[in-house]
């Protein structure tokens, strides 16, 4: 279920390469396959009865890409900059039917060849022209946050992430996790994308398709996957520019006698933009500004079989939501805990999480069309913690593979709310306390029944109960995700994959109890609603040859009580809306390739189109809200001795902001580069502008028109120790 691929660079040396390849108890692994791959060069090795391995390295090469593979683990893949000194690679048991191939710089493709994985490593990040991760990962095929706007302006309770075309509200169809600690709010869903410091990622996989049988709750679109980096070291970023924008961002990491540890910080803030569109700004309409603060730290160590980690981290963050009186802030605090070892012939794995949050915002109504005025209409507090413990065990042998798996969530949260009237007297705080626990069983199995034909399978029994704990008010809900998927190696540079995915969705205390207000928009919770549950087929091509790889996948997703943000009544500007249920479809196609046209250049292209649709009720027919029927990128990178560049062009279709398909979102195009000098071994200083030709993209109608971000340049340094 878990693959977790760690490299250890240890110092500088020369001509060739060495290195130890061992398992996740530290016991050597013999006979393992060690692949050195350069420009026009490819040799392989094998390691030695202790695990080691030597091989010699083309005259002339900068880097070289080295992949480890042995039967029944997972493949580690790591880009090594010459020279170069001993490293140590560390195999984790494979992930049943969750093989991740790791991407990167124009030497490797980053497309996995056995599943339907977008991957991207921290030399991928680094190099982006975008500064937030939630705007790089809009290169990947169907990626989308409800309104289009970026995690610098937004409001955090519309950073839901969709993936496939299944969306409705603002609420998260897809499940985004850091190390396995879940990063979506316990109350709401929605995702901070600035918790983990960006100096920090070593590899993001988006790994699309629903996968309730594996991940559980939340996964309907499919599982974000972000992996920390764990290599001794040091590396800073610090960048700023137009628009107020400011980021530095730190990662350290040390190892001594068996014990690893690091830690990483950043800070980031940005005096934002207008949000209201040109045409209906008023004297009350102010910049939407950020500033949020993030740190983390990590320690693991182990003796014979057994190994154990920390986690925790902090994350402070401020934002003012385009009017003087809307304002809105976070505080959260997570731990974590992991332990895995030899059990039975397999291995086993334990770890559990928790984190506490404390959320508040206030909301006012515009007084006069001419947008010269507003008042506070309600304060909002929220206070929630989540709690996530399993427990896995995993056997493998030469054909097959099997996992077990226990797990619990429990989500609790306390919503206190004040309204406050017309002549600015705020009313006594009610509170809604609210609690959501779930324990699952995952049973999961794999077997190559040839070389070229593999199997897997898997279920998860899940019961949850949802409920209000001052009234004793609730209901429970029980679910059975399963999953069927075939694969097909028709060559050893072309697979094809079939699947039947299931997943599912509880309603969120969020949806269920908290109403909110954007401009003259007001929405309203509903505590009857009921879960989601998604099925449906998906089909996968992939081809791989020397310079390129390309794959296209086709999908059909039913969306059963799609819960969305239903129209009640239209009065002039003033609209009523209340969260519901309805049933909805989409059937689409995604299409990705990868040319690496010489040693240092390579080309990228994603596409993903999508018909998505209500299939019941009074909106039967009507197209789903935020989601374009089509969207895609172009993106090239390019290196040149000490110089090297990055572009992308990012195309967004045109979609509906409300569920009757009154208000529609134009087509628009964004535009992104960076430029960067390696101006020593260690320090590269580089420059960035995204939006380059300043286009006014359409967020949202509320029903006012808001924009996107305009032109934004800036420039910085990184350090790398």
């Amino acid at each position: 279920m878990i693959a977790i691929l760690i490299s250890f660079v240890l110092s500088q040396s020369a001509a060739s390469l060495t290195g130890v390849v061992v398992d996740a108890s530290g016991a050597a692994v013999p006979g393992a396959s060690v692949t050195l791959a350069t420009e026009g060069s490819k040799q392989t090795t094998r390691t030695l009865a202790d695990g080691t391995w030597t091989a010699a390295v083309p005259s002339g090469a900068d880097t070289v890409l080295v992949r480890v593979d042995n039967p029944g683990f997972a493949p580690v893949e790591r880009t090594v900059r010459l020279p170069a000194g001993p490293l140590r690679f560390v195999l984790r048991p494979e992930g049943v039917a969750e093989q991740v191939t790791v991407s990167g710089d124009a030497s490797r493709p980053r497309l996995a060849i056995e599943t339907s994985v977008t991957s991207i490593d921290e030399s991928a990040i680094a190099a982006s022209p975008a500064q937030r991760l939630d705007d790089q990962l809009r290169m990947v095929p169907g990626f989308s946050l409800f309104r289009r706007t970026s995690s610098a302006v937004a409001n955090p309770t519309t950073q839901g992430v969709t993936l496939r075309g299944l969306s409705a509200s603002g609420a998260s169809r897809t499940l985004v996790v850091a190390d396995d600690v879940p990063l979506n709010d316990p109350f709401g869903g929605w995702v901070y994308w600035n918790r983990i410091p960006m100096a920090a990622l070593q590899r993001v996989d988006v790994i699309r398709g629903a996968s309730g049988d594996l991940h559980g709750n939340d996964a309907l679109g499919g599982v974000i996957r972000l992996s920390t980096r764990t290599s001794r070291g040091a590396e800073a970023w610090l960048d700023a520019g137009s628009l107020g924008t400011f980021r530095g961002s730190a990662y350290g990491g040390a190892s001594r006698d068996g014990w690893l540890g690091g830690a990483a910080v950043e800070r980031a803030s940005t005096d934002g933009f207008v949000v209201i569109a040109p045409e209906a700004r008023g004297a009350i309409d102010i910049r939407a500004d950020s500033q949020d603060t993030s740190a983390m730290g990590w320690g693991s160590a182990g003796e014979g079989s057994f190994q154990a980690s920390l986690r925790g981290g902090y994350f402070n963050e401020e934002r003012g939501n385009g009017t003087p009186a809307q304002v809105n802030g976070t505080l959260t605090r997570w731990a974590a805990a992991a332990a895995h070892g030899f059990l039975g012939g397999g291995v086993w794995e334990a770890r559990g999480d928790v984190s506490v949050n404390n959320y508040r915002q206030t909301f006012s109504a515009i007084t006069d069309a001419a947008r010269s005025a507003e008042r506070l209409t309600a304060l909002q507090w929220v206070g929630s913690r989540g709690i996530d413990a399993d427990a896995t065990w995993i056997k493998q042998t030469s054909r097959a593979e099997g996992l077990v798996a226990l797990t619990t969530r429990e989500m609790r949260a306390n919503l206190d709310e004040a309204s406050i009237s017309v002549a600015g007297v705020e009313s006594v705080v009610t509170r809604t306390p609210a609690l959501q626990r779930g324990e699952g069983v995952v049973l999961q199995g794999r077997i190559d029944l040839t070389p070229r034909v593999a199997f897997d399978a898997g279920v998860r029994s899940e019961h949850w109960r949802l409920s209000r704990t001052d009234t004793d008010a609730g209901h429970s809900l029980g679910f059975v995700e399963p999953r069927f998927g075939a694969s097909f190696r028709l060559a050893d540079d072309r697979t094809l994959r079939v699947s039947w995915l299931t997943g599912f969705r509880t309603p969120t205390m969020n949806e269920l109890y908290r109403g909110f207000r954007v401009g003259s928009t007001n929405t309203l919770a509903n505590d009857a609603l009921k879960p989601e549950t998604s099925w449906g087929p998906e089909a996968a091509f992939t081809m791989r040859r020397e310079r390129w790889t390309g794959r296209a996948i086709v999908y059909a997703t039913k969306l059963d009580r799609a819960i969305y943000n239903r129209t009640v009544s239209v009065n002039g500007a003033n609209i009523v809306r209340q969260r519901a249920n309805g049933d909805a479809r989409t059937v689409g196609s995604e299409l990705e390739l990868e040319w690496r046209a010489a040693r240092a250049v390579s080309f990228t292209t994603s596409w993903a189109i999508n018909d998505a649709r209500f299939t019941s009720g009074e909106l039967d027919g009507k197209r789903v809200p935020q989601v374009p029927r089509a969207s895609g990128s172009i993106g090239v990178r390019a290196a040149a001795g000490r110089i090297s560049a990055s572009a992308n062009l990012r195309i967004i279709g045109a979609q509906f902001d409300d569920d009757v398909n009154s208000f529609r979102l134009d087509a628009g195009s964004i535009a992104d580069g960076r430029v960067a000098w390696r101006c020593s071994r260690r320090m590269e200083v580089f420059g960035a502008i995204e939006n380059a030709f300043d286009e006014e993209i359409d967020t949202g109608r509320t029903p006012i028109r808001t924009v996107g971000a305009p032109r934004m340049a800036r420039a910085g340094l990184a350090v790398r120790f």
